[in-house]
């Protein structure tokens, strides 16, 4: 078997992005905003679906996550990633993302955790470059295409 160059960096490319964004989620879901933002380019583009204007720089997305409630705790599961590489230091990711998302101080219990008061399915549309430090997202857009209602388990 031989091993093709190009090959091989495509895989790298792609393994880098797909980390890219695992680690994007789990600075969010850890609450890590400082390490969330950057994994933007300096000047990166934060589109969300419930606000219509896009967030734009570190700050500014920094910042919006900091207003989050603090009692949330949200659990993203990122699935079927699919990467596009359009140059050997930019490509496109979407990702299929479900959302579980809880007041974590409301009826939290040690073994089975907090009852679930959203469930989403949504979309990420990332458009990716590589820089010095790796790969970094220019561009994220969010989007909901599913949404679930959380019976009450109040008898």
């Amino acid at each position: 078997m031989t091993t093709d160059p190009a090959a091989l960096d495509i895989l790298l490319a792609e393994h880098g992005i797909h980390r890219l964004v695992l680690d994007a989620q789990h600075a969010l879901d850890t609450k890590a905003f400082d390490d969330f933002v950057q994994l933007f380019t300096p000047e990166g583009r934060l589109y969300r679906p419930t606000t219509p204007e896009p967030l734009v720089g570190r700050d500014a997305i920094h910042q919006a996550y900091l207003n989050n409630p603090p009692n949330r705790l949200n659990r993203h599961l990122v699935t079927n990633q699919r990467v596009t590489l359009l140059s050997d230091t930019e490509a496109h990711s979407l990702a299929y993302v479900t959302l579980y998302s809880s007041e974590a101080g409301e009826r939290e219990s040690d073994v089975f955790g907090a009852p679930v008061h959203r469930s989403l399915v949504g979309e990420y549309h990332d458009h990716c470059v590589f820089t010095d430090d790796g790969w970094r997202l220019k561009e994220r857009r969010a989007l909901f295409v599913l949404n679930q209602p959380i019976v009450s388990q109040e008898p």
